[in-house]
């Protein structure tokens, strides 16, 4: 187990180092060109992506994740797969959807919020993450993150991920204090909150909402989910979102 570790974490870090050199680099060479910058990340990022399992093999047990994350508006990843301290290996993907827009309300809701208010703003990126099988979410939901790369600005960071329900509640409840509309707050929090409990799965959803500025950002979803008794750690789920 301890080499399964290591190589996870070698994994990890050499997503997270072809997502952001990008943006080092960038400090010190302001002349560089976007376009080729940007194919040389996704190069990069095309290089590491490890599939312990053939993606075709494994359609069928991350079709309910890939459903979770399509019904919340997100656009899947590539598939990934986790190694656990019980020995067993867990399916998953991440995914990710640019704003504005607030997963889990209904659209005759958000139509009438004004933009201001939505989870997801113009220029973020929601990022989900949706395991197969059940996860003890009474523990630390920390853990999973998220490695991205932005090519258009040549910008990058590493962000953390939490509790999917966790993290747009949170959002709009900041976005309803900013707008001083506290008229607002409970109608909207309950609606939100019933709509995220029928979509999600009830362990293991993992959220995030980045600020990445408009452009194409490239992205690797990574890290560890509890699950009874045992910690999984996923390799990363890849992925390209448009932000306008």
């Amino acid at each position: 187990m301890k080499l399964t570790r290591l190589r996870r974490a070698a994994v990890a870090a050499a997503a997270c180092t072809a997502l952001t050199a990008g943006a080092v680099a960038a400090s010190g060479h302001a002349a560089a060109d976007p376009a080729a910058d940007g194919a040389a990340a996704q190069q990069a990022i095309g290089s590491i992506q490890s599939s312990p399992t053939d993606a075709a093999a494994v359609i069928d047990g991350i079709d309910a994740a890939n459903q979770t994350l399509q019904a919340l508006g997100i656009t899947p990843f590539t598939p990934t797969i986790g190694a656990c301290t019980d020995g067993t290996f867990p399916l998953a993907v991440g995914g990710a959807v640019a704003g504005p827009g607030t997963p889990g309300l209904p659209k005759t809701v958000t139509d009438l919020l004004p933009p201001d208010l939505n989870a997801v703003r113009s220029g973020e990126v929601l990022y989900g993450f949706v395991p197969a099988g059940v996860f003890d979410d009474s523990k630390s939901k920390s853990g999973m993150q998220v490695a991205w790369f932005n090519t258009s600005t040549m910008k990058g960071a590493i962000n953390p991920m939490d509790s999917f329900s966790t993290v747009i509640l949170d959002a709009v409840k900041a976005r309803i204090a900013a707008a001083g509309l506290p008229v607002l707050g409970d109608t909207v929090l309950n609606q939100l909150k019933t709509g995220l409990d029928k979509t999600l799965p009830a362990n293991g959803a993992r959220g995030g909402v980045v600020d990445t500025d408009k452009g194409t950002v490239l992205s690797a979803i990574f890290g560890s989910v509890e699950k009874s008794g045992a910690t999984c750690y996923f390799f990363p789920s890849l992925g390209i979102a448009t932000v306008q």
